[in-house]
């Protein structure tokens, strides 16, 4: 089924019965990849699985999205579907929207798996964005050739592999830290999150735990940043049992 938003649809799946249960995916995959999870857990919950704009069977964005541009899409999505008290799971940048969403509207919990939105900026790390754009400068007025490959060559592989709608959409959505935000959530969020993930790390989750009074923190200790796929028994396991 599709919504339709700013003249752009977006996919979505609904299944399964009992509370509502929005899963949003993380940047570069799409809701396909919560598939064995949710013919697991769709006897206790109605599921409601969406491809974010610029990903899956949705359309890409006309022009750069922001943050709060996706969190309000959900938000009308939803609407229209008559769901007004929500359970939001994000995944990564999906966590990010779940974290915008409770902030904005009222969520019956969140659950944040392996979630972004912490922003490191070490000085090694600022030291590197400003040769960065130093270079960007310089390449784009003498040497045009050496700018196309700097381009090519920075970034993780999601910022490489992105259009450059996308492109632009990731750097407004990655300059955003939710630090503050998270301080303020007053939902029950439900954190789970992969010992070993090199993506988000695991100080981010302990951060969000420590700083969330009506947070509870499961750790997967065999997992990456994908733990509903390294560990999908247990985490099948923890959504079944209601997780909080």
């Amino acid at each position: 089924m599709y919504y339709k938003y700013k003249g752009q649809d977006i996919y979505y799946e609904i299944t399964g019965v009992g509370p509502h249960l929005v899963m949003l995916h993380g940047w570069g995959v799409n809701s396909n990849s919560f598939s064995e999870i949710v013919k697991s857990i769709k006897t206790k919950y109605q599921v409601i699985t969406i491809d974010l704009l610029g990903f899956g069977m949705s359309d890409e964005p006309h022009q750069p999205l922001t943050l709060d541009e996706y969190t309000e899409s959900i938000y009308l999505l939803l609407s229209e579907l008559g769901v007004d008290c929500p359970i939001i799971l994000g995944h990564s940048f999906g966590g990010r929207i779940a974290i915008k969403y409770a902030r904005l509207h009222t969520v019956s919990s969140i659950i944040l798996v392996d979630s972004a939105g912490i922003r490191h900026r070490s000085l090694k790390i600022r030291y590197k964005i400003i040769s960065y754009k130093i270079k960007k400068h310089i390449y784009r007025i003498f040497r045009p050739k050496k700018l196309k490959e700097l381009m090519n060559n920075t970034g993780s592989s999601d910022y490489r592999n992105a259009t450059n709608i996308m492109k632009k959409t990731m750097s407004n959505v990655i300059n955003i830290d939710l630090k503050n935000d998270i301080k303020k959530l007053k939902c029950e969020t439900l954190i789970l999150w992969g010992f070993n993930d090199q993506v988000t790390p695991i100080e981010d989750a302990h951060f969000i735990n420590q700083n969330v009074k009506a947070s509870k923190l499961i750790i997967f200790y065999n997992s990456g940043h994908f733990p509903y796929l390294d560990e999908q028994d247990k985490f099948t396991k923890i959504l079944m049992n209601g997780g909080l």
